[in-house]
């Protein structure tokens, strides 16, 4: 009888979990890297979506959504749409003399909406915009859509028209009380996809920024009233693509005017950041769109939330300075594009990427700088693989400490904290979000002999925060 009992304890040992056995997360926060600028998120192609309760006359629900999105959710950017709606003909044929009809703008009091309410909750917050497409008259297909393998682009000798229109959102903005501080050209004009956009070359691309640039340059000095605002670029769909292909370019034409290097994260070869801030040549990196685009079934979106901290701790890993989610609603649907879902009209829901984004944001704020974190162990995988992801960041004055572990896996996770130094003996407060948790305060820990043991459920993101 020993003999196959044997077989079948061994039987049993093999369908265990492969990741049973603890992985370790080494802490460094003696090295600290690059400072961090902050958090942010999208209130694009669903504008009206998000004021549309206040549209039916549920102003104390639309008030309790703005809480939700700016008092709840500790972030430092607001992401805008630029849409082709608000110039429908040539105003006039000086691109330097903006005669734009105040009715081309109506499209717009939704987002000015959006930034009053996130502004009264946090004013420190900074408006970044995005021309998705210009408008169909400067356009080789006369369409919103950026045409697919057409790859539909701008016409020759537009590119100031372009320049122009930029710069009266910027105007119509800043007198509504709204200064928009960053501004990108394109959104993924690498893409050719069919939702709004045009699609442009490495070549073509510099070309139009430094025109672009130059056009933002000159009116500033006409108009001195209305802020000038650094430029992001190239704003792909690829971080390597920009990297290799798109940067140089853009550096050898207007590199004293791109302010900050800009990629979305769907294509996530490798170690792709740290390959873009070495390509970036000391510039702020950010990551200015990033989603889960999938189907996703499980509770909550619960797998699309693992997803994004897989995608943050990666990010900033690599040497990225700020994080913007994609977009902050999205109608009711089964995928993970959006933080929180609005039924028109009706009422919200918040997601499981809700819960977790507010849990990473809530004590990463700027002037943190990431430190290094050294994994080992059987959920130690590569860039974009299942497993144990974490990442550490220090305050300015060296005195709090957050780190977020994340349990990408539909398996447990066991985990042991290795930290030395003041900040181990330091008591640790925890949150956790999972499939049953929405940022649930743990009961606190310590750290004995410099480690920390604790258990993640799958699919499941804890923070451990030291210092006050």
């Amino acid at each position: 009888m020993i003999a196959p009992l044997r077989i079948a304890l061994a039987a049993c040992l093999a369908a265990l979990p492969a990741f049973a056995a603890p992985t370790t997360v080494r802490i460094l926060p003696d090295q600290p890297r690059q400072t961090i600028e902050g958090m942010g998120g999208g209130a694009i192609f669903y504008e009206g979506h998000v004021t549309s309760l206040a549209a039916r006359g549920k102003n104390e629900r639309q008030q309790q959504l703005y809480d939700e999105m700016f008092s709840k959710v500790r972030t430092d950017f607001l992401h805008l749409m630029i849409r082709h709606d608000h110039e429908p003909e040539n105003d006039n044929a000086d691109p330097y003399l903006p005669q734009f009809k105040p009715a081309w703008f109506d499209y717009t009091k939704h987002t000015i909406a959006i930034c009053e309410a996130a502004k009264k909750r946090q004013p420190a917050m900074q408006l970044y915009a995005t021309l998705y497409t210009p408008p169909v008259w400067m356009k080789t297909n006369g369409d919103p859509s950026a045409g697919g393998e057409a790859r539909a682009t701008l016409k020759p000798g537009m590119e100031l028209e372009l320049a122009e229109y930029c710069w009266a959102f910027l105007d119509w903005m800043h007198s509504h009380g709204q200064t928009i501080r960053y501004l990108s050209i394109s959104n993924e004009p690498d893409w050719p996809h069919t939702q709004p956009g045009y699609c442009l070359t490495p070549e073509s691309h510099a070309d139009l920024f430094a025109k672009v640039a130059a056009y933002l340059d000159e009116m500033a000095r006409r108009h001195p009233e209305v802020p000038k605002p650094a430029l992001v670029g190239p704003n792909l769909l690829s971080a390597v693509d920009t990297a290799e292909s798109w940067l140089p370019p853009l550096l050898e034409k207007a590199g004293p005017s791109l302010a900050v290097v800009g990629s979305h994260d769907y294509d996530r070869r490798g170690d792709r950041w740290s390959v873009l801030t070495k390509a970036a040549k000391g510039r702020p990196v950010w990551v200015t769109e990033w989603c889960v685009n999938a189907v996703d079934h499980s509770p909550g979106l619960l797998n699309s939330a693992a997803e994004y901290w897989l995608a943050m701790t990666e990010a900033f890993n690599g040497g990225v300075t700020s994080w913007m989610a994609y977009d902050w609603v999205y109608p009711p649907r089964p995928g993970g594009e959006a933080l929180i879902h609005v039924d028109w009209g009706n009422d919200y829901q918040l997601t499981k990427i809700y819960h977790g984004y507010r849990q990473w944001c809530s004590a990463l704020v700027p002037g943190m700088r990431n430190v290094p974190v050294e994994l080992a162990g059987p959920a130690a995988t590569g860039f974009s693989k299942p497993g144990l992801k974490a990442a550490a960041f220090i305050s300015a004055d060296g005195k709090q400490l957050v780190v977020h572990a994340a349990n990408v896996q539909d398996h447990p996770c066991e985990m042991i904290l290795q930290l030395a130094g003041p900040f181990s003996k330091l008591p640790v407060r925890r949150l956790r979000t999972s499939a049953t948790e929405d940022m649930a305060t743990l009961p606190a820990a310590s750290f004995e002999n410099g480690q920390l043991s604790d258990s993640l459920p799958p699919r499941a993101m804890a923070t451990y925060l030291l210092g006050p």
